[in-house]
């Protein structure tokens, strides 16, 4: 049996939302600042939430194992960061070179 076929418990509390809202935010800014060398507080958040999702997804893939958060208030962890940032770089790359170098 492989990994693929494993049922996902997916849990939700509003504490992952504030959580991730931060790290997307820290993580959206610092990409938007290394790639286009400019921020903008709306849409570095969205592009940190879908970073945190893609380098989530890509880590998950690689192998490469991010530990459970230790029991805080609000547990941002700087490796969450560095996985939607790595999420964020990846995604801002591929909108900034690929998709505006079509025009």
């Amino acid at each position: 049996m492989n990994g693929l076929d494993q049922p996902v418990t997916i849990t939700f509390s509003p504490l992952y939302l504030i959580t991730w809202s931060i790290v997307g935010l820290i993580a959206g800014i610092m990409a938007s600042w290394l790639i286009s060398g400019r921020t903008r507080l709306g849409s570095s958040l969205i592009i940190g939430l879908i970073g945190a999702l893609v380098g989530g997804f890509l880590f998950s893939i690689m192998g490469i194992q991010v530990g459970p958060p230790f029991d805080a208030v609000i547990p941002v962890r700087l490796v969450d960061i560095l996985v939607a940032f790595i999420g964020a770089v990846l995604i801002l790359f591929f909108v900034e070179r690929v998709l505006r170098g079509r025009r």
